[in-house]
């Protein structure tokens, strides 16, 4: 039986609102207690001094972090690790430092208190793509092997790998996603899981190989991936033409691909056994975080009324699973 967890995700404000105190509290209005820490807000790299010294920032934001009684539950690659070409660089010295920019991310990660790093971590070039997608492939499973080494070193449990929306980030169809998995955790020193982004599925036009069941997220929730043990859902609103990231509010649930409903259904159709569920409802540069914590608050709530309404209960852990008696019926 399928376990729920419903948690936040930060990147709804960087640059526009870095003070942590800000986005602390949106998140804390909505009634979500956990989050992924997106990196955006501390780039593990450029401001590495920051993470390392454990100074003034690091300190704000962790002060943030427990005053609003939340927790991070993973690091979020947020947007640089895909828009670089990282750990399938068609360069040996390139790739190597994209492996230290994970250990960067990972070391972050943990002086954060997070258990897991999730999102993605390269963008393969249009040559490798035309010319050399295994080669590439291959590069990118050795990348994520090696960062699992040192996510094992650092003892973080697990590393979630996304599915994207174009070709050149990888896995984007099931077929794809199931033989990058499996060849990365025939090797890796942690398990890697799968990483479905809802809005990631329908809007890819420009791959052949990307069928019907690849461009429907229903069928990305049923599959079980692996071991089938953990599922990471960046849940957003959107339309079969692009990954919109529109928050759950009635204007736009009522145009939008995505129902809570079946989704949760389709999710426990797979038999994993945690699915986490993390709103990652974004806005475009220099939205108002008037304008933006109301729709958080109302996406969270709308997500919460689809698990009641199912049957599930929220435990003590903030996990929703249905009571013994309805799981064994009658």
């Amino acid at each position: 039986m399928t376990r729920f967890r419903l948690i936040g995700n930060n990147g709804f404000t960087t640059e526009d609102y870095p003070e942590p105190e800000v986005w602390a509290g949106v998140l804390a209005r909505a009634g979500l207690t956990e989050f992924e820490y997106f990196a955006d807000h501390l780039e593990p790299i450029l401001f590495g001094r920051v993470i390392r010294r454990e100074s003034e920032f690091l300190q704000a934001t962790r002060a943030a972090i427990a005053a609003n009684g939340l927790s991070v539950w993973s690091g979020a690659t947020a947007r640089i690790s895909y828009l670089l070409n990282m750990l399938n660089h068609p360069y040996a010295d390139m790739r190597e430092e994209a492996l230290e920019w994970c250990k960067a991310f990972i070391d972050l990660t943990v002086k954060l208190g997070g258990r897991y790093i999730s999102g993605h971590y390269d963008c393969m070039s249009k040559r490798d793509l035309a010319e050399n997608f295994e080669e590439a492939i291959r590069r990118m499973i050795d990348g994520l092997v090696r960062a699992s080494e040192y996510a094992a070193e650092k003892g973080l449990e697990a590393i979630f790998l996304e599915q994207m929306h174009r070709p050149q980030l990888q896995p984007n169809t099931i077929e794809r996603a199931h033989f990058i998995l499996d060849q990365i955790n025939a090797r890796s020193a942690v398990p890697v899981y799968f990483h479905l982004d809802l809005g990631h599925a329908a809007p890819v036009f420009d791959d052949p190989t990307h069928g019907p069941r690849d461009k429907d997220p229903y069928a990305w929730m049923a599959e079980a991936f692996g071991e089938n043990r953990m599922v990471l859902v960046h849940a957003q609103q959107c339309d079969r033409d692009a990954s919109r990231h529109w928050p759950f509010t009635p204007e736009y649930n009522a145009g939008g691909l995505i129902d809570a409903r079946r989704s949760i259904e389709a999710l426990a159709s797979s038999g994993v056994r945690e699915a986490v569920i993390a709103l990652e409802v974004l806005y475009p540069r220099g939205t108002l975080i008037e304008t933006i914590e109301p729709d958080i608050v109302v996406s969270a709530a709308y997500w919460r009324e689809a698990f009641e309404a199912l049957g599930y209960v929220a435990g003590e852990d903030g996990c929703y699973e249905k009571p013994k008696t309805a799981r064994e019926g009658p």
